[in-house]
């Protein structure tokens, strides 16, 4: 019968929790911190997680036609023409955990000297608009390695049409539909 914190309040919470990690994560530290019961803490993360989690399928889906379009008109201007068509980035993350897991905790453990968990994520590059994700994989999987589970890459038509492509770092595979920047090709030499 009592009511619900303020949503703001909430949210700060849940992404206070979720932003620090190791010692400052207790939940007694972020209850001290915001003023309500361990309970409460425990109570906000649970619904905000429900909250972003029951928005899923509304916000995280392929672009649509006229999104294609936006993306292609801002690479088309902010690059140049011929590079139009690569109107999707992906980009590799890691989430740290709180301790070293378990089983088999020697494979979370990544180059940054953390465990964590790998995700890729795959964006509108003029909106930073996520359509595509993968997460899971240990933190010392490579991106490369990890960009073969997502969405993009085993049901590419879902995302791009003929000659599209993506943008990438160069811990990606250069490909037709994947384009590394300034990537030496294998046994070749960049062309002019």
């Amino acid at each position: 019968n009592n009511e619900q914190i303020p949503v703001e309040v909430q949210l700060a919470i849940f992404l206070t929790r979720l932003g620090h990690y190791g010692n400052r994560t207790s939940v007694a530290d972020i209850a001290d911190w915001s003023g309500v019961s361990v309970g409460g803490v425990e109570l906000c993360t649970k619904r905000c997680m429900i909250a972003i989690i029951s928005l899923h399928d509304d916000v995280i889906k392929a672009p649509t036609p006229a999104e294609k379009e936006d993306t292609k008109c801002w690479v088309k201007k902010q690059v140049c023409p011929a590079w139009q068509n690569g109107y999707l980035s992906i980009d590799g993350t890691t989430f740290n955990l709180f301790q070293k897991p378990s089983h088999y905790g020697e494979t979370f453990y990544d180059r940054k000297s953390n465990y964590s968990i790998n995700a890729q994520v795959v964006t509108l590059p003029h909106n930073l608009k996520i359509v595509d994700y993968c997460v899971g994989h240990t933190g010392s999987t490579h991106n490369a390695s990890a960009f073969l589970d997502t969405g993009l890459r085993t049901q590419p038509e879902l995302f791009l049409g003929p000659g599209e492509w993506i943008w990438a770092d160069s811990a990606y595979p250069l490909s037709a539909t994947c384009v590394p920047p300034f990537k030496q090709p294998p046994n070749g030499a960049l062309m002019r």
